[in-house]
């Protein structure tokens, strides 16, 4: 396994180094409604925690960083991939200290934040549980792991099932060929064989995603006593709220609609939602 986790390790410094000067204009998470949704789970948190120290894992170029910090004193985020980091904004009152470093191996102080992040970052893992351990064991108790925007295995099961040869709906269409071809597109796009993309996201295209059982027992064996689920970006949701047909206001108004009439069918409902996510308390 530990070579495994190297490689892993490896293609993520590899495949991110090569993102890294367009990683914030290409990865959609970047748009400002998506900003707003996240902002508004950590305004949540914050009143219910009022946290002021927090980590950061995986941070990438700083989404989560840029987020948290309007809120928090400390920041301390940790990632592989030193020229994502170089592209952190560390402007502002918290103070920011960067790590470059694996997530499950980087020493951190015991009991000491608020608040744990990772945004769009689980599936990078060959092995989550070591990161989950260094999450619980960093956290204060009562305090907050939160992680979001990873991709939801039933979903992606379930299109894998689809005959790829047929033509179907734009709906299911757009996601057919997000999840059997973004590893050719990021090749054909940044250069990263596609061998090395898979890699370096083992969780998605090796295990075929995040599985909600198995995360809970896993945060559960770190020691975590209460979990709790996030589904997000129903099949079909790009097309609803991009018709330029209807108004921009009405869109998204119908996209929340949507999200909210799904989110309350879950279980059952939860292969229609691409990512997961979750809120685990120390």
């Amino acid at each position: 396994m530990e070579d495994n986790i190297k490689d892993a390790i490896s293609a993520n410094i590899a495949v991110h180094s090569a993102m890294a000067n367009d990683y914030n204009t290409i990865e959609p998470h970047f748009r400002p409604e998506s900003i707003k949704r996240v902002d508004d789970i950590i305004q949540k948190l914050h009143k219910e925690s009022s946290f002021s120290k927090v980590l950061d894992l995986g941070c990438g170029t700083g989404f989560m960083i840029n987020i948290v910090k309007k809120y928090a004193s400390e920041i301390v985020g940790v990632d592989v991939t030193q020229a994502m980091m170089d592209k952190v904004d560390k402007s502002g009152n918290a103070s920011i200290t960067l790590i470059n470093s694996d997530t499950g191996t980087v020493e951190l102080p015991q009991k000491h934040f608020d608040l744990a992040t990772a945004y769009t970052f689980l599936d990078h893992l060959y092995d989550m549980k070591p990161t989950f351990s260094n999450a619980f064991n960093a956290l204060k108790d009562g305090g907050v792991f939160y992680a979001d925007l990873s991709p939801n295995y039933y979903f992606w099961n379930d299109v894998k099932k689809v005959d790829a040869t047929k033509q179907y709906d734009p709906i299911l269409q757009r996601e057919i060929n997000a999840v059997l071809s973004k590893d050719a597109e990021i090749e054909a796009q940044f250069g990263i064989d596609k061998n090395i993309f898979q890699t370096a996201e083992h969780q998605k295209h090796i295990k075929g995603g995040l599985v909600e059982e198995e995360l809970r027992d896993l945060l559960m064996e770190a020691g975590f006593k209460k979990v709790e689920f996030i589904y997000h970006w129903f099949i079909g949701q790009a097309q609803l709220i991009n018709d330029e047909n209807t108004e921009k206001t009405k869109r998204f108004e119908q996209a929340e609609i949507m999200h909210d009439y799904l989110t309350k069918a879950l279980p059952v409902s939860r292969n229609l939602f691409k990512y997961i996510g979750f809120i685990a308390t120390k």
